[in-house]
């Protein structure tokens, strides 16, 4: 190296040091994000005029170093940080002195970008196929065409999630598929999938009767209700934006958080009903994620979600009542015996025999895959002990239906 060229470069080498220095004296002072002005949109809206920009000095060394730095950025030259150390390349992009200029700034960023450290990346997890996970819980395995209702004596024992219309199995799909991500248990994807199969298989909740037009077994007129917190989750719904859009059909929301109807199908799945409504709308991308509360479906009880009201002034007369309670003994009326009704005439609970395995009615894949540990599903979820499963059973559903029609 000749003499002059050696003195250029002692030179060149001792400006960049003690600008290196000189800016190592305001680390950890700069903006909130140094970075912002050489990265973000600022950059590009206003790069004619860092193309342009020179630094305030006489010195040959640092001029032709930015304009080096310019052709860099172009595409037109070398840069001129290549080979810095990373902590020095990172000192110069992040000062915003005006030390360097802008396309300096830049050019040493991505010499830092190019030099960075190859982190090792794990395998793309493949996306969560929901379409399968519903038809392997659903229909175990195999799809069938979608069921028509009416619910009639031929279809009563049917799977309820063969009643969902291929709009529905399309959310549904999505919701298991989300849920699935979410590390949430799919149980209550399936509940709320039963739900709504039952939903379209009784002719979208026509063929229900509503649920506080009921009376107890001693002829009682009795109605329920949400306890304060759920009929506020279930206002809250009805009356938000999310409704509007959500893929779940309108129609169903609004008929299942109608206490009439929901108060039981609903015990402790309003929180996710309200998650479905709102993800799958247009407000989606706004949700948060599922919480930890999701990760686990346990098992809930009527009492803990539901207010039971009996009205005592309202009664059916004797001839509709299935037992009489005359000075704390019970017995059972002409119709409970009629009926088939046993009572327990301690306690008077009222029960039916249980029919043996051969007479009973068989159940539907659904329901199965929901007695299966951990699935579990409305009654089954809900039921302390057999006694408690067998008087819920006929409470409120089996007595609601024997007298629906009977207006006093």
């Amino acid at each position: 190296m000749t003499s002059a060229r050696r003195e250029v470069a002692d030179s060149t080498v001792s400006i960049l040091a003690r600008q290196l220095s000189e800016v190592a004296t305001r680390a950890g002072k700069q903006s909130a994000d140094p970075l912002n002005a050489i990265t973000g949109d600022t950059y590009l809206a206003n790069k004619a005029q860092h193309d342009v920009e020179l630094p305030d000095t006489d010195n040959p060394e640092h001029l032709a170093r930015a304009r080096q730095a310019t052709g860099f950025i172009n595409g037109a030259d070398s840069n001129p940080f290549k080979g810095l150390a990373r902590d020095q390349l990172s000192l110069i992009a992040r000062d915003d002195g005006g030390t360097f200029t802008i396309n300096e700034r830049r050019a040493a960023w991505e010499e830092l970008q190019s030099t960075a450290p190859t982190v090792a990346t794990s395998p793309k997890q493949a996306p969560v196929n929901g379409r399968e996970l519903m038809i392997s819980i659903l229909f175990n395995g195999t799809e069938p065409p979608v069921a028509r209702p009416p619910a009639t004596s031929e279809n009563g024992a049917q799977n309820a999630a063969d009643f969902l219309n291929l709009e529905d199995r399309a959310v549904v799909a999505d919701m298991y598929a989300y849920a699935q991500e979410q590390g949430a248990d799919l149980t209550f994807v399936t509940v709320l999938a039963a739900t709504l199969g039952d939903y379209r298989h009784y002719s979208d909740g026509r063929q229900n009767g509503g649920g506080n037009t009921g009376y107890d077994i001693e002829g009682y007129r009795v109605t329920f209700d949400y306890k304060p917190e759920g009929a506020a989750l279930a206002a809250s719904i009805l009356n938000g934006s999310a409704i509007n859009s959500t893929r779940l059909d309108q129609g169903f929301v609004r008929y299942t958080l109608n206490p009439d109807h929901g108060a039981f199908s609903n015990v402790g799945g309003i929180p996710f009903l309200e998650r479905m409504v709102k993800k799958f709308s247009n407000e989606g991308a706004d949700q948060p994620p599922l919480g930890s509360e999701f990760a686990k479906y346990r098992k809930v009880r009527y009492e803990d979600h539901i207010v039971k009201t009996t009205h005592q002034d309202i009664r059916l007369p004797p001839s509709k009542a299935l037992i009489n309670n005359d000075n704390g003994v019970w017995t059972l009326t002409e119709l409970g015996k009629a009926q088939g009704y046993v009572l327990d005439k301690v306690t008077g609970q009222l029960s039916k025999p249980i029919a043996r395995a051969d007479e009973q009615p068989k159940r539907s894949t659904l329901d199965d895959i929901l007695r299966n540990a951990p699935r579990r599903y409305l009654l089954d979820a809900v039921a302390g002990n057999r006694d408690e499963l067998a008087t819920r059973r006929i409470w409120p559903g089996h007595l609601f239906k024997l007298i629906k029609n009977y207006k006093p």
